[in-house]
Formats: C-alpha cells, sequence, structure tokens
C-alpha cells in the first residue's frame, strides 16, 4: 500500500513539472530556487526570472552560477525585497533586488550586481 501511495505521489509530482520556472512569490523563495537551482538553470530560464527593466550585467548569469557552485554553504540578509548573499566568512557574494509585477503579483529580479 505504501509503494502504491508513494508511486501515485511521484506520478502527480512529476506530472506537475513542465519547462515552466516556477512562480516566485517573494525574494527570498526566488532566490532560494536560485541557489538550489543554479547549476540545471539554463539562462533561458534565468532570463525568464528578470523584471522587464532589469539592471543586469550581461554576464550576470554565468558569474552566479560560478558563484554558487563554489559556495554551497551561505547565509543571507534580507531587507525589504532587496537580498544580500555572504559567503561563510561573510564576504558579499552578490545582492539581488527583486520587485513584485502589478499585474500578476509574481518576484522578478529588477537588479543583480556583484562587488
Amino acid at each position: 500500500m505504501k509503494k502504491l501511495t508513494f508511486a501515485v505521489m511521484l506520478l502527480l509530482f512529476l506530472g506537475g513539472c513542465g519547462e515552466k520556472t516556477l512562480v516566485i512569490r517573494s525574494a527570498l523563495e526566488g532566490d532560494s530556487y536560485l541557489r538550489n537551482n543554479a547549476s540545471e538553470l539554463s539562462e533561458q530560464q534565468f532570463k525568464s526570472l528578470l523584471a522587464q527593466q532589469a539592471a543586469i550585467e550581461e554576464d550576470a548569469y554565468t558569474k552566479l552560477q560560478t558563484l554558487l557552485s563554489e559556495h554551497e554553504h551561505t547565509r543571507y540578509m534580507l531587507a525589504e525585497n532587496r537580498i544580500y548573499r555572504y559567503d561563510t566568512e561573510g564576504e558579499l557574494l552578490y545582492v539581488a533586488d527583486w520587485t513584485e509585477t502589478e499585474d500578476s503579483g509574481v518576484f522578478k529580479i529588477a537588479a543583480l550586481t556583484f562587488p
């Protein structure tokens, strides 16, 4: 019975996963999504997380992937919709500003800066 329940739950989970990027409801959720999926996230998926008028460096995608792969354990400080991401020694890795879209209430990256 447990195997059947597990199989049904797995089927529902896999059926619910598609090619769309996660709908992000907060800055912290968005940052967590980026960190947890940085190695698998395509550049197209990354760009779908950007606000229309985002202030992003052209190489931000590769910088972010490199930083997050080099620093598996990090910490953060959240101020409003701005996330400061630090390594374990306290060195600033990046600052991400998130904005909520007016039409759908989804959070997108408005700015991503690297020190």
